[in-house]
């Protein structure tokens, strides 16, 4: 009886410990149960976490824009420096642009650009052949020079020393070469300028002694050139006295009635004979 006892109290331990076991189970896995309900429901923390989540960006957000703009403040005068300095130097370049080029420049830049150089070298030849045309016209349009040579010489009284007046045999008025004007070129004035325009002005200039007999002083109604450098008429005997011949020919008539032309060469001469020892021939040969 107490063996049955005993094994019905045992049993209803065992029974009790059993429940009690099973209790604590399902007590354990409701509790896991609870737990995994817990993680498998975020949605109701979930927007609170996301509330949170916006207030953290926009702060960083905000404290970005701060940054930002304490660094916008501490450029702003960095930035204004930079500013007036490029204003400053473009101010320079226009200020240099507008100044007159130095003569070293401007050799450079015509020695840097061909185009320019040629053109300039062009301008120049063209200025000069209009240069050269306006003088060519006016040495047209201006008439040209008329000129005349004359001469004075004594040639026949060194070969006829002894008839020569000895008061006058002095190198004084028959020099050594014969010649007391050596040929001159004259300019003519005018269109009637004379042989006897040409000497007057020829003695004067060169100071050379000549005396004349006028126009209106003989039958001839015409110069008679009396003394040249003090040798007259009759100074080497008779037949003596002064001659005028024009390109070779001694003329029949006095010397201002003979019209000179461009390039006509005069001579004035001392004869002894008349003319004779010239080689002039009064009967035209």
């Amino acid at each position: 009886m107490k063996k049955l006892s005993h094994f019905l109290l045992v049993s209803l331990l065992a029974l009790f410990l059993t429940a009690c076991n099973i209790q604590t189970v399902e007590q354990f896995e409701q509790m896991e149960d609870q737990d995994r309900s817990a993680d498998s429901l975020p949605t109701s923390e979930q927007p609170e976490a996301e509330e949170q989540t916006p207030s953290v960006e926009n702060d960083t957000a905000e404290e970005k824009q701060e940054v930002k703009e304490s660094e916008i403040d501490d450029k702003a005068p960095l930035e204004a420096i930079d500013t007036a300095l490029q204003q400053k130097a473009q101010q320079e370049t226009e200020e240099v642009k507008q100044q007159p080029k130095s003569e070293a420049d401007k050799k450079q830049e015509y020695t840097k650009s061909p185009s320019t150089k040629t053109t300039k070298q062009a301008d120049n030849k063209q200025q000069t052949k209009t240069i050269t045309s306006s003088t060519e016209k006016q040495k047209n349009a201006e008439p040209k020079k008329r000129t005349v040579k004359i001469s004075i010489r004594v040639d026949t009284l060194l070969k006829h020393w002894e008839k020569l007046d000895p008061s006058l045999q002095s190198e004084k008025y028959v020099p050594k070469n014969g010649i007391i004007l050596k040929t001159t070129t004259y300019e003519l004035l005018s269109e009637k300028d004379t042989v006897w325009d040409v000497l007057q002005r020829a003695t004067k200039e060169h100071k050379i002694q000549m005396e004349y007999q006028g126009a209106n002083e003989n039958i001839y109604n015409s110069v008679y050139v009396e003394g040249i450098n003090h040798l007259y008429e009759f100074s080497a005997g008779e037949l003596s006295g002064w001659m005028y011949r024009v390109n070779g020919v001694y003329p029949n008539y006095g010397c201002n009635q003979y019209v000179l032309k461009d390039g006509d060469v005069i001579e004035w001469n001392y004869t002894v004979d008349l003319g004779r020892d010239l080689g002039h021939h009064w009967d035209g040969n």
